[in-house]
C-alpha cells in the first residue's frame, strides 16, 4: 500500500494517511488544515478505518503542543521531539546567505524516486520518505522550491540527480517560509552541501519577500542545529512532537 493516499476527511476536519515505507503496518496520518485540531474521537475513528485496511499502528505528523495534547489523550505515545527554529525578517536582511560550493539543480517530478534514495540514506528505514511522501512535502505550501546538489560543481543545469548528494525542499505561504526537508547522503555530509542549499533557499525566500522562516529538526541533531544557528536561526521555546501507537482492535 506504499505510495497510496487514504482520505480520512469528516465533516469538521480534512486528513489523509499513507503507509510508512520503512515500518510495516504503520500509517502516518496528516491533518491537512494546520488550524484544525484532531480530537481523541477522530484518532479512534481513523484507527478503525485504517485497521480495516490492514494497518496495525498509527503515527502522527509533527504536532505543536495544543495538537499534541489531544494525541496523548487518544492514547498515543510521544516518540520524537523536534526543536522549532525561526529566522525573522531582521536576521534575514542582515545576512545575505549567498550560495557557495557546488551548484544545485531544479528537481522535477521524475527525480523524486532518486531523492527518496538520498532520504533513506540520511534518515534510515524508520523515518525516510518515499517519492509520494516527498511529493506531499513539495505541495504542503502554496509555493515551493526543490533543489538537489551533487558532490562537485559539475552538477549544473539539467544534470541528473546525484544519488549520493543532497536535496532541500523549501516552501512559502504568503510572507512565511518553511525549510520542509533537507537531506544529505552520509558520504557527503560535512562537505558544504547543506550550507550551499540553505544559502540558495534563503536567497530565494528573500527574493519572494519572505519575512519569517521556520524549520524543525530533532532536538539531538546537533549538526543540523549548528547549521541553522550559523545562518541566523534561533530556537523557539515551543517544540513539536511525533506520536505513535497501536491501533485498538
Amino acid at each position: 500500500m506504499a505510495g497510496t493516499h487514504i482520505t480520512l476527511d469528516d465533516a469538521t476536519l480534512k486528513a489523509r494517511a499513507h503507509a510508512c515505507p520503512g515500518v510495516p503496518g504503520m500509517a502516518t496520518v496528516v491533518v491537512l488544515d494546520s488550524l484544525s485540531v484532531a480530537t481523541p474521537t477522530q484518532y479512534h475513528q481513523w484507527g478503525s478505518r485504517l485497521a480495516a485496511l490492514g494497518f496495525t499502528h498509527l503515527r502522527t505528523g509533527a504536532l505543536p503542543p495544543r495538537h499534541a495534547a489531544q494525541a496523548q489523550l487518544a492514547g498515543l505515545e510521544r516518540v520524537q521531539e523536534l526543536a522549532l527554529l525561526e529566522l525573522d525578517r531582521s536576521a534575514a536582511r542582515s545576512r545575505r546567505n549567498r550560495r557557495s560550493g557546488p551548484a544545485s539543480v531544479a528537481v522535477r517530478a521524475d527525480d523524486l524516486a532518486m531523492m527518496s534514495l538520498i532520504d533513506f540514506a540520511a534518515f534510515g528505514p524508520r523515518w525516510w520518505l518515499d517519492a509520494s511522501m516527498l511529493a506531499d512535502v513539495c505541495h504542503a505550501t502554496p509555493r515551493f522550491r526543490a533543489r538537489a546538489i551533487g558532490g562537485d560543481d559539475s552538477t549544473k543545469g539539467e544534470a541528473p540527480i546525484d544519488p549520493r548528494g543532497g536535496f532541500l525542499i523549501s516552501g512559502r505561504a504568503g510572507r512565511t517560509g518553511y525549510l520542509q526537508r533537507l537531506a544529505v547522503h552520509p558520504d557527503r555530509q560535512r562537505c558544504g552541501l547543506a550550507t550551499a542549499m540553505l544559502g540558495d533557499s534563503l536567497a530565494w525566500m528573500r527574493r519572494q519577500r519572505v519575512e519569517r522562516v521556520f524549520v524543525n529538526t530533532h532536538v539531538e541533531n546537533e549538526p543540523a542545529l549548528s547549521l541553522y544557528r550559523a545562518h541566523g536561526f534561533s530556537e523557539l521555546r515551543e517544540r513539536l512532537a511525533v506520536f505513535e501507537g497501536p491501533i485498538a482492535p
